[in-house]
């Protein structure tokens, strides 16, 4: 597991390399990242580095979950399959990229013989002003001889426990720890780290990966708060912490 930045992973399962919602853009936002929020961190290792890329999961259309420049480019590079909630196969096919597989909340795929399950998320879509809510958004299980668990963007609801239950337990459960303030208008659509760890409990999760945060400037809170009430949330209930990592971006973590 290499934490590329924000939502994006490199995990490496049973011999199948697949990514999380790439990102190797300085921007994030309409354009061709013309306009929208830079980045803090570049990414930790260039696109072309990457070793063969078998699949890649998609949780939603958000500039910085879908990010057009590199799935072009993982594309051209690497054709491999684009993994897409509903609604995302139609707007890749619109920019040549063809290899796709669009499921919806419930529905399974096995690629390399991994299982990938679209589960639910609750957050929302949109790029543009009048295309919101027109494709859906997920979260991702990938089942192996190990389980994988990707939040996506979500709020806290109780998703977390059915999923945990259908699905889990999971060994490990990569959950965004970023992006949630003003708290009154993210509590919605983005978990706090503490809403974060509590998610992982419900997932029934050995390990917790924090992502989402760190990497792009979305929100208010300081760039460095999350990491350290994440830390402060373990340490008042008591969590093994070797069990919790906030990692480096770049930082290769065997699970």
């Amino acid at each position: 597991m290499t934490w590329i930045g924000h939502s994006t992973l490199l995990v490496q399962l049973d011999g199948v390399n697949f990514l999380t919602d790439p990102n190797w853009s300085k921007r994030s936002g309409p354009f061709g990242g013309l306009m929208g929020v830079r980045r803090y961190t570049l990414p930790p290792l260039r696109l072309e580095d990457l070793p063969r890329i078998d699949f890649v999961l998609i949780s939603h259309d958000h500039y910085d979950h879908l990010d057009e420049a590199t799935v072009r480019r993982l594309s051209e590079r690497f054709n491999p399959t684009f993994v897409v909630p509903l609604g995302i196969k139609a707007w890749l096919a619109d920019r040549g990229i063809t290899n796709a597989v669009e499921l919806g909340w419930g529905q399974s795929v096995t690629l390399k013989d991994l299982t990938i399950v679209c589960t639910p998320a609750q957050h929302g879509s949109g790029r543009t002003m009048v295309d919101h809510g027109r494709r859906l958004w997920a979260s991702w299980a990938v089942l192996g001889s190990q389980r994988f668990y990707f939040a996506g963007d979500t709020g806290y609801s109780s998703h977390f426990k059915e999923i945990g239950e259908a699905l889990g337990p999971f060994d490990l459960a990569a959950l965004p720890i970023g992006s949630y303030t003003p708290r009154e208008i993210a509590r919605a659509v983005h978990i706090a780290p503490e809403e974060a760890l509590q998610a992982w409990t419900d997932l029934r999760a050995s390990r917790f990966l924090g992502i989402h945060w760190g990497t792009f400037m979305l929100a208010r809170e300081p760039y460095d708060e999350p990491p350290r009430r994440i830390a402060a949330e373990v340490f008042r209930r008591g969590l093994d912490p070797s069990a919790l990592w906030v990692s480096n971006p770049g930082e290769t973590i065997p699970w």
